[in-house]
């Protein structure tokens, strides 16, 4: 043994490929959310542990500048508009410091480590290919380049991802050099199909267009036979006529719901796996999410998914409010940037205005076209004010919200609080920040969920598993290191066991004093080929126990170790080795390439 260190398309000529891994992956997340609906529907069951609420404060003057020097009982903190004592208070001025993965051979760690350990900040920037036209996502990338020549630190910590119709993709880690960005940047290349169709494109599809030169209104027998212009045959062909023009409508309208619901399951997974994959780092984190919008509206006052025209969405809802708890936890400020630019709101050569006489499909398009450049807007401020970010759209310079986004984690404040455990009720928890200081600006998330999903980390374990043996990013949510230890012959014919040690770094949170020192961790690891598919049988396993005093000083003092084994043909595969606290829920996860001989 040795060691070595085409997209799903919205389209109609692949429409038969998307549909059928869209209905598969749709019909995974509908079962998980079936059960997690259940149990998210009746009041807060809270465990016996306390829960820290953790708000990261920037606060600036009229100007813009960081107001520092702030001390605790500067400031308050209402949820719900009952104001909450503050129990934790720090003052971060973070410093551009390089992130640094310190791999050995034969070693994969999920461990972050910065020289002088002073990084309390990233900035994570997402290129939305998956909801972003073509020609826009040249535009963002060209934005994107000047601003990494011209502005960016090169010890500034920045990862960048690309989300398209395959899913997330890590095109650069939280290394710090800004050419090997650039670089990078110049390799992401469009894709000339976007997410979702214009209503243009979508009447195409389905027949609603009239073609060029085609007659209306009249009717005809059959060919040779003179026409019957009788008032019965009349009165039928009209009610087959709108009987037909109602299907093929509503086969337009399920067809763009089926597009949307995908595009929201896709967009939240990225979302989910960005959070977790720096939710280990401390600190705060700023999230560029450059794009065209979100597939989805949000309600302004309770941050619930707004109903996708006849889609209700509610089996979509735990895996929304999940999204939100993984933000929460792991510090990030969302900072949508919209790359469409200045909006002229004039139709273009595709757009069809035909199906309307005179003036009226015209009109209709201006319609149409400012609510969903309204929508968006509106649902970009809704997600930059609930994190503590800002949004950024309706023009032309991208520079700025990429710049603002990064300054905004030069300087801020870490404030924690209880939870109000008295309110058990489900849904979205209203948060303010105040300071006792005139002339302000004070930006905090203003609030969050509170649902059974939240805070019973068991509900979502199926989907939280499934999703990190899948993704290509490393989760931090506990530091762990893997590596390869021998190999012998395997049970099968032809394959061999490749033996592998996880060793969990010590984490006095991982053991609840409360429950009789009770520990609960959950190994796994999978292989697959490189061209993604099923290698082997996954291995792992779950130790569920209450360690006796001296195996307890054992873990307190060394952490924790699971030697495991994949029994596996000659080949190269790449392999995910991802271990789950039960407890709380937090995933630690590596990849560990892998060459069998």
């Amino acid at each position: 043994m040795s060691i070595s260190s085409r997209a799903i398309s919205f389209g109609s000529p692949l429409l038969r490929r998307l549909v059928f891994v869209a209905v598969l992956l749709l019909c995974v997340t509908g079962s998980a959310n079936d059960k997690n609906n259940k149990e998210s529907s009746a009041e807060v069951k809270f465990s016996a542990h306390t829960e820290l609420v953790m708000v990261p404060v920037v606060v600036t003057d009229k100007s813009g500048a960081h107001v520092n020097g702030l001390k605790k009982e500067d400031f308050t903190v209402l949820e719900n508009g009952s104001e909450r004592p503050i129990a934790t208070f720090e003052e971060i001025a973070s410093q551009p410091e390089r992130l640094i993965r310190r791999p050995t051979p034969n070693m994969f760690t999920n461990d972050v480590t910065s020289s002088g350990r002073s990084t309390r900040r990233i900035t994570l920037i997402v290129l939305d290919a998956l909801n972003t036209p073509f020609l826009d996502q040249t535009y963002a990338r060209n934005q994107l380049l000047k601003y990494l020549s011209q502005s960016l630190d090169r010890h500034e910590p920045t990862g960048l991802f690309l989300l398209d119709r395959r899913g997330i993709h890590v095109v650069h880690d939280f290394t710090s050099d800004p050419e090997v960005l650039i670089a990078a940047l110049h390799k992401v290349m469009g894709e000339p199909l976007q997410g979702s169709d214009s209503p243009g494109d979508l009447a195409l599809a389905t027949g609603t267009t009239n073609p060029i030169g085609s007659q209306t209104g009249g009717v005809s027998g059959m060919a040779g036979s003179p026409a019957v212009p009788t008032t019965a045959l009349m009165s039928a062909v009209s009610s087959e006529a709108a009987a037909f023009q109602t299907l093929v409508q509503d086969s337009a309208l399920n067809f763009e719901s089926f597009q949307q619901r995908v595009a929201i399951t896709y967009t939240l997974d990225a979302l989910q796996q960005v959070a977790r994959a720096v939710g280990g780092v401390p600190g705060r984190k700023a999230l560029i999410w450059a794009g065209g919008g979100f597939p989805f509206s949000v309600s302004d006052n309770t941050m619930g998914l707004a109903p996708a025209g006849r889609d209700t969405l509610s089996d979509v809802l735990p895996m929304y409010e999940h999204t939100w708890e993984l933000l929460n936890e792991a510090q990030i400020a969302l900072y949508p940037v919209d790359v469409k630019g200045l909006q002229p709101n004039m139709p273009n050569a595709s757009d069809d205005l035909s199906t309307s006489p005179g003036t009226t499909g015209f009109n209709n398009y201006l319609r149409s076209t400012s609510y969903r450049q309204l929508d968006t807007q509106s649902t970009f401020e809704s997600f930059a004010a609930a994190t503590g970010g800002r949004a950024y759209f309706n023009s032309n310079d991208l520079v700025k919200g990429f710049r603002d986004a990064v300054q905004d984690s030069e300087q801020y404040y870490m404030i924690g609080y209880y939870l109000d455990r008295s309110n058990t009720k489900t849904g979205w928890r209203k948060l303010a920040v105040k300071v006792k200081r005139d002339h302000v600006e004070v930006r905090a998330r203003s609030g969050f969920f509170v649902t059974n999903a939240t805070v019973n980390p068991e509900i979502n374990h199926d989907s939280d598993v499934a999703t990190a043996l899948k993704s290509p990013l490393d989760y931090t949510g506990m530091s762990l290191a893997a590596h390869w230890d021998d190999v012998v012959a395997g049970k099968d014919a032809g394959k061999k066991s490749v033996r592998f040690i996880v060793h969990v770094d010590p984490d006095p949170s991982l053991i609840d004093t409360a429950d009789d020192n009770h520990v609960v961790l959950e190994f796994m690891a999978t292989a697959t080929t490189p061209t993604g598919e099923k290698a082997g049988e996954p291995a792992g396993k779950k130790f569920d126990m209450h360690p006796k005093p001296d195996a307890l000083a054992t873990i307190r003092e060394k952490g924790i170790s699971y030697r495991g084994a994949l029994e596996l043909a000659p080949g190269e595969y790449n392999v995910r080795i991802v271990v789950r606290d039960g407890l709380s829920g937090r995933i630690g996860s590596v990849a560990a390439p892998l060459k069998v001989d």
